[in-house]
């Protein structure tokens, strides 16, 4: 089977990055700052950030274990505090968001799924017109059969979504926008891929440089997965192999949650690498970041403390020598997950301190843009069905 990460019913992804001069450095300390609701089982799966004084996160509020029953939940940024913003009406009795992704303030897509039971899900895109959230209709019929997972926000005529994990469709699926419709695009799988394939990620450097995460299945009778990425040059599609997982053992795995494309030659994917025990279901995760570097994908050294170790978000303010990365670890000798933060200083990766909200706490996404002085980093804090929104600055 896919080993596909779904956190309180939530698959995570990153959005767009368009990169520009570089910016002053950034603060390394982080702090939580309040965001609504609290008491509604409220969790922040995406976040993707405009300017200091404008950013989107999003989730669910109200969701029961198994995630029926959620709402859609979308909290903006002022420059100030972070505020509920009113969502649209959606189809099914239960709907979430997964992940957000604006080019502009009047213009970003949040993206999800809805469900009228455990099993019947179907794709939801919101978009942002600089006054009020509304469904597209065209992106639920563009990705039909999946849960869309990821999404780039290019330009208001141009955007990227994915499709991948819970839904009934075998294959990860892709979908553009055009302005005015979504469709769906045409991605090639690599080369003795099995029949079952998940879309994992999605981030863009503009309309010729986009990048999307995937993982496959080795063969209907071979279940091992193994990760894999696709590239638009602006013409065509192609499949870029990344690193192999070494191990034979079908319950380890590479999984890549998140990715940030900052160039041609620098691209940076996060997640994990991992263990699971089929019989008791526990897993030994270590921390797993990748770079591209224009002519091949490569692992690079990081820290991976406690146990469970797991990376979900990745953004970047300068492309050489700031980079973030979020997740979560289980701090040795404890329990309960704790947020995990590290940075790329140009030469190598750092943890750097983070502070929690209680038990247990996971970072899910990270946002930031070129000139900025705010990185945000949101997730979740405490178990279900008690859950708050947590979000992290650093700036």
């Amino acid at each position: 089977m896919l080993h596909i990460r779904f956190l309180a019913a939530i698959i995570v992804t990153a959005g767009v990055a368009v990169l520009a001069t570089a910016p002053p450095a950034l603060a390394q300390s982080w702090t939580i700052v309040s965001a609504p609701p609290t008491g509604a089982n409220g969790q922040l799966a995406g976040v993707s950030a405009v300017s200091d004084t404008d950013a989107w996160a999003v989730g669910s509020t109200n969701a029961e274990l198994d995630g029926v029953g959620a709402k859609p939940l979308i909290d903006n940024w002022n420059g100030t505090s972070w505020t509920q913003v009113a969502t649209p009406t959606t189809p099914g009795n239960t709907a979430s968001l997964a992940a957000v992704s604006a080019s502009s303030a009047t213009d970003a897509w949040a993206v999800g799924h809805t469900q009228v039971n455990k099993e019947d899900f179907a794709p939801l895109g919101l978009h942002w017109n600089g006054t009020s959230w509304s469904v597209s209709a065209s992106f639920a019929t563009a990705l039909a059969g999946q849960i869309a997972d990821g999404v780039a926000d290019i330009s208001s005529t141009d955007a990227y979504a994915t499709g991948g994990g819970l839904g009934s469709a075998d294959t990860g699926l892709v979908a553009q926008w055009n302005g005015s419709t979504w469709s769906q695009v045409a991605v090639p799988l690599p080369t003795g891929a099995g029949p079952t394939s998940s879309l994992d990620a999605i981030s863009a450097n503009g309309p010729d440089d986009v990048w999307i995460l995937g993982t496959y299945e080795l063969s209907s009778t071979d279940l091992r997965s193994e990760t894999y990425s696709l590239h638009w040059n602006g013409s065509t599609w192609s499949v870029v192999p990344m690193p192999l997982n070494p191990s034979s053992n079908i319950e380890s795995f590479y999984q890549l949650n998140s990715i940030q494309v900052n160039g041609p030659t620098d691209v940076w994917a996060v997640g994990s690498s991992d263990v699971v025990n089929s019989t008791t279901g526990s897993s030994t995760g270590s921390a797993l970041i990748e770079h591209w570097n224009g002519t091949a994908w490569s692992i690079v050294t990081s820290p991976s403390p406690g146990s469970g170790s797991g990376l979900y978000g990745v953004t970047t303010s300068n492309a050489a020598s700031d980079v973030w990365a979020v997740g979560a670890y289980t701090p040795s000798g404890t329990t309960q997950t704790q947020t995990l933060t590290m940075n790329w200083n140009g030469t190598q990766w750092t943890q750097v301190a983070s502070p929690d909200n209680g038990n247990p706490n996971v970072l899910l996404s990270t946002s930031t843009i070129p000139g900025a002085s705010i990185v945000w980093a949101v997730g979740t804090s405490g178990s279900c069905c008690t859950a708050n929104p947590l979000v992290l600055q650093n700036g």
